[in-house]
C-alpha cells in the first residue's frame, strides 16, 4: 500500500461513503451497509499491544554504493540524495500491501496503533522514493554501475514506483542484456504495482 490515509481525512471519507451508501439503500440501509458499519465499528474498538504485533520490518541493504564525493557542483545532487537515503536506512519501516483497507489495518494492528503503523509505512515509502531519486542522479552522471545497485535495491523491496523498473529496463537495453530485461518483466508481473500495465508496456519496448 502506498499510503495509509490519515485518520482525519479517513473519517471524512468514511462519512461520505456512508451517505452515498445510504442513498442507494431501498429503506435507508441495506445488508451491505449494515455489514460495513458493523465491521468498521468493531475495528474502531480493537486495541493491541504494539510490542506483540507481528510486524515484518524491512531491512535496508548493507551494500548500497555510498561514496565520499568531492564537494563540487556536479556531485551536489548525488550527495544530497545519498545523504537522504542514509538517514532513511536508520529508521524502522514496514511495507503494507496496497489492497488492505483502513478497516483491515485496524483489525490487524489495533486502532490505537494506527498512526504508528502509518508512520512506519511512510518511512518505507520515503526510503524507496529516495532510492529512485538517488539512482536518477547517478544515471544522469553516467554512474551506471552504482545506479543499477540502487535500482536493484528498490526492485528487491518491490517499490511501487513505476520509473524504478522502467529506468532499469532502459539500462539493461543499453547493455544489450536481454536476459535481465526478461527477468525484470517476470518480476513486475508478479508484484503488487499500481501502474503494472504501463510498466510492462514500457519494458516490452526493450525486449
Amino acid at each position: 500500500m502506498t499510503n495509509v490515509i490519515p485518520p482525519i481525512i479517513g473519517a471524512l471519507i468514511f462519512v461520505t461513503i456512508i451517505r452515498i451508501l445510504l442513498k442507494k439503500g431501498d429503506n435507508g440501509y441495506d445488508k451491505a451497509v449494515d455489514k460495513f458499519l458493523e465491521r468498521e465499528n468493531n475495528a474502531n474498538s480493537i486495541t493491541k499491544d504494539f510490542d506483540t504485533l507481528n510486524l515484518n520490518f524491512v531491512e535496508p541493504s548493507k551494500n548500497l554504493p555510498f561514496k565520499e564525493y568531492e564537494n563540487i557542483p556536479m556531485y551536489k545532487n548525488i550527495i544530497k540524495k545519498q545523504k537522504l537515503v542514509k538517514r532513511k536506512c536508520e529508521l524502522k519501516m514496514i511495507k503494507i500491501p496496497t489492497n488492505l483497507t483502513n478497516t483491515e489495518l485496524k483489525e490487524m494492528y489495533g486502532v490505537n496503533n494506527f498512526e504508528q503503523i502509518f508512520l512506519l509505512e511512510e518511512h518505507f515509502n520515503s526510503y524507496v522514493r529516495g532510492l529512485y531519486e538517488w539512482a536518477e542522479e547517478l544515471y544522469n552522471l553516467n554512474s551506471i554501475y552504482d545506479c543499477k545497485k540502487v535500482l536493484l535495491e528498490a526492485v528487491r523491496l518491490e517499490a511501487n514506483i513505476s520509473q524504478v523498473y522502467i529506468l532499469l529496463a532502459k539500462i539493461y537495453s543499453k547493455e544489450n542484456d536481454k536476459t535481465s530485461i526478461l527477468n525484470l518483466k517476470n518480476k513486475v508481473q508478479n508484484i503488487d504495482l499500481s501502474l503494472k500495465d504501463k510498466v510492462l508496456q514500457e519494458i516490452e519496448k526493450y525486449v
